[in-house]
């Protein structure tokens, strides 16, 4: 049961819903709150002074003043410290859960300090995730190849209003328009052309002859109100385009400026009668220049002095370009007027914003000195200046959120406020290379941060903590290569229509690296559905069951790990990013359950503190290869990979040293191909298994380092690999008659402890599975197909703690479960290779994509629960039978105590219930004719519940029903999937099942003696007496009392009607409870009345005689009627 926390939430409507709802939000908080959130600062204080007290009483006892046991508590003093703040009888297993998460030295005492760290963290944690958040980018980065760029970089990136245009311009001057989901429309080229020799009339030769201009594009900028495109370029000029979906024509050519403009800035014409409009440019000098345009609807320059180029003629217009000499732009002042506000910096203007409320710029450079300021135009007021240390990369503002954002070298980006120069509001941490352009969206309140790592970074701006991470893995980038990033890298478009016909796009970020371009579109994704649950947001790759704190692991796709408690399903911790972007392929955990080991595709190996999740080492690569096999032995940790070699990583003595990587493997490294899978029989024995793609499989002595035996040797012909990743599918090209890449490694442990001459390792191969002996006189003894579909894979294998079962995930997405307990253990020479198939127990479809982990677990020796991880985005808990569980991540959390407590009452009732069915079957039929007649108006209220889950039940010793049965009833199963029943209101499910068995009681109760006359039942003055009431039996216990033998078969029509309605309800226990009364022995106390010598004068029938024996009284009972009959 969850506790539901809404931040949207009124404090009145809170206050509403705790007086209406009093004994809801009682339950909630009761069965759903942990210890770290039942805490109080009061018990806080009171676990400090039991710290202080074993401190005194250790100081006392010691000899040492310096022991490192002061002040520590082991694991019963602990425990007992919570005596008076929780009840030990409930919270016991948890508190020591939480003892073990402290104990993360494993020295048996924790200390305050340990204990208060663990408390911050877990309050910092839960502070964020109940934090409301809204993730800006739930979309795949959509990555365009920029053709036409001619493998340059993208100088600028802007966008078109009405319609929607994205426009990228190269370094050298290609430009290419891309619609909103960025599909190129059209491409232009904009640079100068010029002929190599004047005399040359050859137009066949024209196109050879010409070459570019030295020039490059330094800034752009849209006028919106105009259409047109200002472009800057390293030639000194300012060359201005008329551009519209269909068109792109050069009108004006400003040309002869004294310095190179290196950004530009426009503020269009009002519609409120200022038909003014405004460009700012900055150059590589320091200095800023405007230019107003008088009249910019009509023309930005006089078109009475026009100069006619007659080398520049555009192609689709009659009239050339004009150009105009930066000198004579004063004869232009009808419709221009420049304005020199002189050098505000001391190296190039690196970019320019227009503050129309205040008439002021922001003019950013890289000098410490002033690296930004902010002044009038006319220098009206004085300036304020920001310095910083290594200048000012990039920055951008927001006039409603009143802040400005600084970006630099030194991987900060800078909250300020505009007018406070000395100190900044907040410090944006996080990227690990040079912040290179910032935006803000006002809507949101957030701001995005793009590093020279390509790595884009969302920010909350009101609490000023980071919403998401995002590599943005460019082609170019890959291989090590070193991304390049033009001036301006980003555009941020918004959509400000509400009813935006022509596109659906809400908005999004458009980078630009090297010659490629990424649309990170803004919202949600509609393609999915936002009812699913998930475990990761990108595919799970490996997982891992920590049975001693019991918590399952996982790992995905995008470099997250998680821990999550099959108790309830809830999250104990999250790691984003854990190894900086790459894959995590494998994780392994040690036998004590305290550190973990994941590997990536890049060989890197990080190993974690398991409790917590706190990373302890990172392990350097031997090779750039994946790793796909850790494992824990005393002396260190051995891993293999697609590397072909078995390295082995000295114990880790000191946090301050780093291991080194050992490759002196002594019986050498004699895989000729990818090692896919390691797997090991310790503590039992010694011994490690390994197998490779091209289906070689090696034993190993972990101790002398010696193999053992070969099962299978490898073929010297290369396998052809597939491009798909055969570990997610089965598609793979494999030559004729060759050996099949080993998929999972298997190690029977129980029956390696009884007889290791018997089958004790099974191998996935191609979806069959080989079980194979060590010791045996015939080493592979027997092969049969596992998955559910031709051509399908196993991935992920396991079984019992008995080897009873083997149970198989298949990359169809289906688990199938075996019965293996006799399969290849014969002994009897001589061995035959058996290829017969074993009982299949159970099978069903728990996933839609294949099965990567699957893992058994009896939960404290009470039942058969799997755990299965997919790369379907999920990771999920299961009953052996088939039962969904839940999906960790889910938000309802589920009770496996309180499932495991349903089922065997609901075991015992059946049990029961078969067995009086089996003793009375020939008195039955007669007794369910007399009564139908008087209950068939009785109302059995009922709760929505899957009845697939009393019928399901998990094998055990109790259970009487052959294999064959289990079959059929699991094939059934599997039509629809089994789910836990939702809540039918918020008391929750538990509360409901209790009130609905009672309220089912009382309706039986007053059935029964709804013709009982209650005048005759008064003779001694009261209707019960307190002795009566205090003996009362409830209608259990009387059903089930065993003194009325010649009564039974009536007794069990009742107790059919009861638990035939109540097969459609799970079960719970049921307690006695005393407010349900019922009256004791009525037919003996009608006896005692006048109205009994009717009765008793006629004959009495057998029902008659079974009514009246039905409730007897005791001795004390009897003689107390008595004595009201002698008063009447």
């Amino acid at each position: 049961m969850t506790t539901n926390t809404n931040l949207n939430i009124k404090i009145e409507d809170e206050t509403t819903a705790l007086n209406n709802n009093e004994l809801l939000l009682q339950i909630d908080s009761n069965e759903s709150l942990t210890i770290e959130k039942k805490l109080r600062v009061e018990d806080f204080r009171l676990l400090r002074e039991r710290f202080d007290r074993a401190t005194i009483d250790n100081y006392e006892n010691i000899t040492k003043t310096h022991d490192k046991t002061t002040g520590s508590l082991n694991k019963d003093e602990f425990i007992n410290s919570f005596e008076s703040i929780l009840d030990l009888a409930q919270y016991r297993n948890q508190l020591e859960k939480l003892f073990d998460k402290l104990n993360s030295k494993e020295t048996g005492l924790i200390n305050w300090n340990d204990f208060c760290t663990y408390m911050l963290q877990f309050y910092q944690e839960e502070d964020y995730a109940n934090t409301l958040r809204i993730s800006p980018f739930n979309n795949e980065p959509k990555i365009r190849h920029v053709v036409h760029n001619k493998q340059e970089l993208t100088a600028k990136i802007l966008h078109l209003e009405n319609p929607v245009r994205f426009i990228n311009i190269s370094k050298e001057g290609y430009l290419g328009l891309w619609t909103p989901y960025l599909n190129l429309e059209k491409t232009y080229c904009i640079v100068d052309e010029l002929d190599d020799t004047s005399s040359s009339n050859n137009t066949g030769n024209m196109g050879q002859n010409r070459r570019r201009a030295g020039m490059w594009i330094t800034d752009a900028i849209y006028m919106s109100d105009v259409h047109k495109l200002v472009i800057a370029s390293t030639s000194r000029d300012l060359r201005f385009f008329t551009i519209t979906s269909e068109t792109f024509l050069e009108d004006f050519v400003l040309f002869g400026i004294k310095n190179v403009p290196t950004c530009l800035e426009y503020h269009p014409s009002q519609t409120n009668g200022i038909n003014e409009s405004t460009l700012i440019f900055g150059d590589d000098s320091g200095f800023i220049h405007i230019l107003y345009f008088k009249n910019p609807i009509n023309s930005l320059f006089d078109p009475v002095r026009r100069k006619i180029d007659p080398t520049k003629f555009d192609k689709m217009s009659a009239n050339p370009t004009q150009r105009i000499f930066w000198d004579e732009l004063k004869e232009h002042e009808k419709f221009v007027k420049y304005h020199n506000m002189g050098a505000i910096h001391r190296e190039y203007v690196r970019k320019i914003l227009y503050l129309p409320h205040n008439n002021s710029i922001i003019a950013s450079s890289g000098d410490n000195r002033n690296s930004l300021i902010i002044t009038n135009i006319n220098k009206l007021k004085k300036p304020y200046i920001f310095r910083l240390y290594k200048g000012c990369e990039c920055f951008d503002y927001s006039k409603a959120l009143n802040i400005l954002i600084t970006g630099g070298a030194d991987y900060l980006a800078r909250i300020w406020n505009p007018y406070v120069t000395q100190k900044n509001i907040a410090i944006l941490e996080g990227h690990h290379a040079p912040v290179i352009d910032i935006k803000i969206n006002e809507r949101l309140v957030q701001c995005y941060t793009f590093s020279q790592d390509a790595m884009v970074k969302a920010w909350d701006l009101k609490e000023f903590f980071c919403l998401q991470t995002i590599p943005i893995r460019f082609p170019s980038t890959l291989g090590g290569k070193k991304p390049t990033f033009g001036p301006f890298p980003t555009d941020l478009y918004l959509n400000k229509s509400i009813n935006n016909t022509e596109t659906s796009l809400p908005g999004g970020l458009v980078l630009a690296c090297n010659d490629y371009l990424c649309l990170m579109k803004l919202g949600q994704d509609t393609s999915k559905d936002g009812s699913l649950t998930e475990t990761h947001s990108a595919s799970v790759s490996c997982a891992v069951y920590n049975s001693k704190l019991r918590l399952l692991i996982t790992c995905s796709d995008n470099s997250s790990i998680g821990a999550w408690d099959i108790e309830s399903g809830r999250k104990a911790y999250f790691i984003i990013d854990a190894h900086d972007g790459e894959e995590i392929t494998c994780i392994s955990i040690d036998r004590l359950g305290r550190k973990l080991a994941t590997g990536a595709r890049n060989g890197v190996i990080k190993i974690w503190n398991s409790a917590n999740g706190q990373n302890i080492h990172i392990l350097p690569s031997v090779q750039d290869a994946e790793i796909t096999g850790i494992l824990f032995f005393d002396k260190g940790i051995i891993t293999v990979g697609w590397s072909r070699k078995i390295v082995k990583y000295p114990d880790i003595i000191s946090e301050l040293v780093v291991p080194k990587a050992d490759l002196s493997w002594r019986g050498s490294q004699i895989h000729r191909d990818d090692i896919l899978c390691l797997e090991h029989l310790l503590p039992i024995s010694n011994i490690m298994c390994t197998a490779s793609y091209d289906g070689e499989i090696n034993v190993w002595s972990i101790d002398t380092e010696k193999l053992i035996m070969c099962l299978r040797k490898g073929p010297i012909t290369e396998l052809r690999r597939s491009p798909s990743n055969y570990r997610r599918s089965s598609s793979r090209f494999l030559i004729p008659r060759g050996p099949i890449p080993v998929d999972k490694l298997l190690f029977l442990r129980h029956r390696a402890k009884e007889n290791m001459k018997f089958g004790v390792l099974i191998s996935s191969e191609g979806g069959n599975l080989h079980c194979w002996s060590l010791y045996g006189e015939r080493k592979d003894m027997g092969m049969f197909y596992g998955p559910s579909k031709p051509g399908e894979s196993i991935l992920a294998m396991c079984t019992d703690a008995t080897n009873r079962y083997l149970i198989c995930g298949d990359t169809h997405g289906e688990i199938r479960v075996w019965n293996i307990e006799n399969y290849c253990c014969s002994t009897i020479l001589p061995i035959l290779f058996d290829s017969t198939t074993p009982p299949l127990v159970h099978f069903w479809q728990a996933h839609l994509s294949p099965i990567i982990f699957c893992e058994w677990t009896d939960y404290k020796g009470h039942g058969d629960f799997i755990l299965t991880g997919s790369t379907d985005h999920t990771a999920r808990l299961w009953t052996i039978n088939g039962e969904e569980i839940g999906i960790f991540g889910q938000r309802q959390q589920w009770d496996i105590e309180l499932l495991l407590s349903s089922r065997i009452i609901n075991d015992d009732e059946q049990i029961r219930e078969t067995s009086a069915n089996n003793n009375n079957e020939t008195d039955q039929n007669d007794t369910k004719l007399t009564i139908t007649d008087k209950i068939n108006h009785l109302h059995v209220p009922e709760i929505t519940v899957n009845k697939e889950i009393d019928n399901k039940r998990p094998l055990s010793s109790t259970s009487q029903r052959s294999e064959a049965t289990n079959i059929s009833k699991t094939t059934a199963s599997t039509l629809n999937r089994t789910t836990l029943p939702p809540r039918v209101s918020g008391l929750g499910l538990p509360i409901e099942r209790g009130l609905n068995q009672q309220k089912l009681k009382r309706q039986e109760r007053r059935h029964r003696f709804s013709e009982i006359d209650g005048r005759h039942l008064a003779k001694g003055g009261v209707c019960c007496t307190p002795f009566a009431l205090l003996s009362t039996q409830d209608i259990d216990d009387a059903i089930s009392n065993t003194n009325y033998q010649n009564s039974q078969p009536k007794s069990l029509v009742i107790e059919e009607l009861y638990m035939g309605n109540k097969n459609d309800l799970p079960s719970t226990t049921t307690t006695t409870s005393k407010s349900r009364l019922i009256l004791p022995s009525i037919m003996s106390r009608q006896r005692t009345s006048s109205f009994s010598s009717n009765i008793t004068s006629t004959p009495r029938t057998s029902l008659d005689v079974e009514t009246h024996n039905r409730f007897p009284l005791s001795s004390r009972q009897a003689s107390f009627m008595k004595s009201i009959s002698e008063i009447s």
